[in-house]
């Protein structure tokens, strides 16, 4: 026995430990096992087996915290409630319940104290992480204190289901038309920071489908609810292991736990776009950009060095099983090209690359001969040109409207006032500086192009709202492109005179 205790690695010791230290230090392993960007595929494979089931705490007690939270008996808002709980974790436990209406709900109620419990280990562990960071170089290398702060906030968020509440009314109207989602409702006027109310779906559990999906089905639903979530929302659910979805009946997957999501702003959205694009395309200069722009490169690295490196992950890549590809692993190498053993993402970005990872996981268990590049290919592709569509639908937009009346409106104005000024800068010179060609020769020639210039791009906006005519370069109308394309060049030709001007009174 004690022979087999010496085999056991470090991580696999500190796994043990973390687990009989209670929920905080369960669900802090937990994530930092997703934390590929900060610790080596050892570690994350042994913090991965930590389990968030724990043992169900009183009937009792759940319904105490419950008729406190509603301030109503169980008896009055329930037409019928379960006491023995359909699961529990270590933040909390759920039991099913009826409404005096008919409906199936269930209701997740936290443990007692547990918040008070999280707040006071999280600044124990705080404590010795600011400690400990001042004489391990390594500590501070990797921003452990940034890295704790942000399991801790995230922790905290855990404790308050209002956030969780929010959260799932965000995407059950995100995918409230949707064919093949179905987000369970909550039920707002019974739930608060302590409960939430939501409605039951009954379904499979994902788990017995592993391996099933032999035609793509689920994979491609699945996939494209991610793509949407990433690309279209902005907002992504960010613990997407099987335990967390349902197959139902009518073949819709049905999605839980929204304790967990991350957030993308416009311009990451758009840098993850762009770097899923080059990926699926295998183009090792477009990756080498997207990663820059999605912030996992650093903006001033040599580029051509990390091209070469890029190249060299792809020509890897290409080599192995096809079920061996994979996209996050893709941004953990790219980041580790800086030449560090490890790399510390921004929080969102390493959220991003966790819940990506996750994702690969259940895919793999829903169908492990899924040819990951085959099927983004297929149920990307179809939503990358929607993206397309919309970024020329976006220019559609009453702002554009407005701002095109004021400039229309503006205009004569604008070009008499810069006439005015060419004009008395022309008088200012000796004489003879009203030469062809100088003064105000140059003014006037400046203001023509100047209007025609803006006329142009006006009539290009006013042809793209119109909305007419044969598409080119994607969706822009023909006779609009024609338009922009004129006053491109007399920008350029309005430039080009101004630096000659410049050039001749030096």
């Amino acid at each position: 026995m004690g022979f087999g205790r010496r085999m056991t690695t470090l991580p696999q010791r500190t796994t043990r430990r973390l687990e009989n230290l209670g929920p905080t230090f369960t669900k802090l392993g937990q994530a930092l096992s997703e934390r590929r960007d900060l610790l080596d595929a050892n570690w994350a494979a042994s913090l991965s087996k930590l389990q968030s089931k724990a043992a169900p705490f009183p009937a009792d007690e759940a319904i105490r915290i419950i008729e406190q939270a509603l301030a109503a008996d169980t008896k009055t808002v329930f037409a019928g409630f379960e006491r023995d709980p359909l699961a529990a974790g270590s933040v909390a436990q759920v039991h099913a319940a009826r409404l005096h209406d008919g409906r199936e709900v269930v209701v997740k109620v936290l443990r007692p104290r547990v918040g008070e419990q999280i707040a006071r280990d999280m600044r124990i562990l705080l404590a010795l992480v600011y400690l400990f960071q001042h004489v391990i170089p390594a500590l501070r290398r990797h921003r452990a204190a940034a890295v704790a702060q942000e399991l801790a906030h995230n922790l905290r968020r855990e404790t308050d289901l209002t956030l969780e509440a929010r959260n799932i009314r965000l995407f059950a109207r995100a995918f409230a038309d949707s064919k093949t989602i179905y987000i369970p409702n909550v039920v707002d006027e019974l739930s608060t920071t302590l409960v939430i109310t939501q409605e039951r779906s009954m379904g499979a559990p994902l788990d017995e489908h592993a391996a099933l999906d032999r035609d793509n089905t689920l994979t491609e639903t699945f996939i494209d609810f991610y793509l949407r979530q990433f690309f279209v929302l902005g907002a992504f659910h960010a613990d997407p292991h099987p335990g967390n979805f349902l197959t139902m009946s009518d073949g819709r997957l049905c999605v839980h736990d929204f304790g967990a999501v991350g957030r993308l702003d416009v311009r990451t959205r758009e840098a993850l776009l762009g770097f899923v694009t080059a990926f699926v395309h295998l183009d090792s200069e477009w990756l080498t950009d997207a990663a820059v722009d999605l912030g996992i490169l650093a903006v001033d690295a040599d580029r051509a060095t990390m091209t070469r490196g890029v190249d060299g992950i792809l020509a890897d890549l290409q080599g192995a099983a096809i079920t061996e590809w994979s996209l996050a692993k893709t941004m953990i190498d790219i980041g580790r090209l800086s030449g560090h053993r490890t790399l510390s993402l921004p929080p969102h970005l390493a959220a991003l690359v966790r819940t990506v990872f996750t994702a690969e996981s259940t895919l793999r268990k829903l169908n492990p001969e899924a040819d990951l590049l085959l099927v983004l290919q297929a149920t990307g592709n179809r939503l990358l040109a929607e993206r397309r569509s919309a970024a020329i639908g976006n220019l559609h937009t009453p702002r554009l409207e407005w701002e095109i009346a004021r400039l229309v409106r503006r205009a004569p104005t604008i070009g008499a006032g810069w006439l005015q000024r060419e004009a008395a800068g022309a008088a200012g010179h000796p004489s003879g500086s009203l030469a062809p060609g100088n003064g105000l020769d140059h003014a006037v020639r400046q203001v023509a192009l100047a209007i025609a210039a803006l006329g142009s791009y006006l009539a290009s906006a006013a042809l793209m709202l119109a909305d007419r005519g044969p598409r080119v370069l994607g969706d822009i109308p023909l006779p609009a492109a024609i338009f922009l394309a004129a006053a491109l060049l007399l920008t350029i030709q309005i430039l080009i005179q101004s630096r000659r001007q410049s050039e001749q009174q030096q």
